[in-house]
């Protein structure tokens, strides 16, 4: 593929017929064992934004469950609860990395039951500055046309991207390359709002809503979150490898500015905004930057990624 010229802002859905990685400790899951040797350290500050318990009945109060000491140093079993649309940023001695492999690590307390799993969600987002958040991009294939309710379960290979997919004692894996960045010094996680009601549930980067078990009626309401950690990215190599001979230009472009993208042929070219949303997923078209902000342009290509940020004024 050469010159693929970015003209018009379009949504281009693409059709999604693979699932993602199965459950905490599966061969080829994208977890990682809280006690595995590629752990450096773990969060050592937090600052934290409760959500209600049920955010569509303002009597219910907040979640009682945890503070901010819950959050930080290594997974011990004493979770925060964040509520519905509850966050929390935590902050480290030491930068993030984008190093070769993933960066981080965020576990839960969802567990398994008997073969199925019961899990609870959050958002993703990292900043070098703290100011600006970059979210990962997203998706829930889980069905939406009943609600998942506290007594139902959630299959892990539905989803993708989301903190609390794996059961504990297992945390969900990130790279910073998935975002493009090459260092962040905040992990913000944002507790997903497992409602199919479109009036407030959540929804993953390409606009489809995330279903899980809700409400959650209870002192521990929302995403429990026990620990992030920094890991060893050479130790837990991913299976997407960097994909070479890709030139996106220019990086800084003005409203309406032709963007060109040089890759091979074949390559998959996903645009998300700053929000980790997708904005387009094609393997060759046209798109306008007509609006100002900051995008993420991800080549995909036979297994090997590449991911650039592109700001448009």
């Amino acid at each position: 593929m050469r010159n693929i010229v970015l003209t018009a802002l379009l949504v281009v859905s693409g059709a999604l017929f693979a699932q993602f990685d199965g459950a905490g400790g599966e061969i080829g899951s994208k977890s990682i064992h809280k006690d595995h040797e590629s752990i450096n350290s773990w969060a050592t500050g937090a600052e934290v934004v409760l959500g209600p318990v049920q955010i569509n009945d303002t009597s219910s109060g907040y979640p009682t469950i945890g503070t901010s000491a819950s959050a930080i140093g290594p997974m011990d079993g004493s979770v925060l609860s964040l509520g519905d649309g509850g966050l929390v940023t935590l902050s480290f001695d030491q930068p993030i990395r984008n190093t070769a492999g993933y960066d981080f690590a965020v576990f839960e307390n969802g567990f398994k039951v008997g073969l199925s799993y019961y899990l609870e969600l959050a958002h993703v987002e990292v900043s070098e500055n703290g100011v600006d958040f970059y979210r990962f991009p997203s998706e829930s294939l889980t069905d939406t046309s009943f609600q998942t309710n506290n007594f139902s379960y959630t299959e892990p290979s539905n989803l993708y991207n989301l903190a609390g997919k794996h059961q504990a004692p297992y945390g969900t894996l990130f790279d910073l390359e998935e975002v493009g960045l090459e260092s962040a010094n905040f992990v913000r996680l944002i507790d997903v709002v497992g409602s199919v009601n479109d009036s407030f549930g959540s929804r993953d980067s390409k606009g489809r809503l995330i279903n899980e078990p809700w409400p959650t009626p209870f002192e521990s309401s929302g995403f429990d979150l026990d620990a992030v950690a920094i890991v060893s990215g050479s130790m837990l190599k991913r299976e997407e490898q960097r994909l070479t001979g890709v030139r996106i230009y220019p990086s800084l472009a003005r409203i309406g500015e032709t963007v060109y993208i040089d890759a091979p042929l074949g390559t998959i070219i996903q645009v998300l905004d700053i929000q980790g949303k997708e904005v387009l997923n094609s393997a060759e078209g046209s798109m306008a930057l007509s609006q100002a902000g900051i995008y993420f342009i991800r080549l995909t290509n036979n297994g090997k990624m590449y991911t650039q940020k592109v700001v448009v004024r």
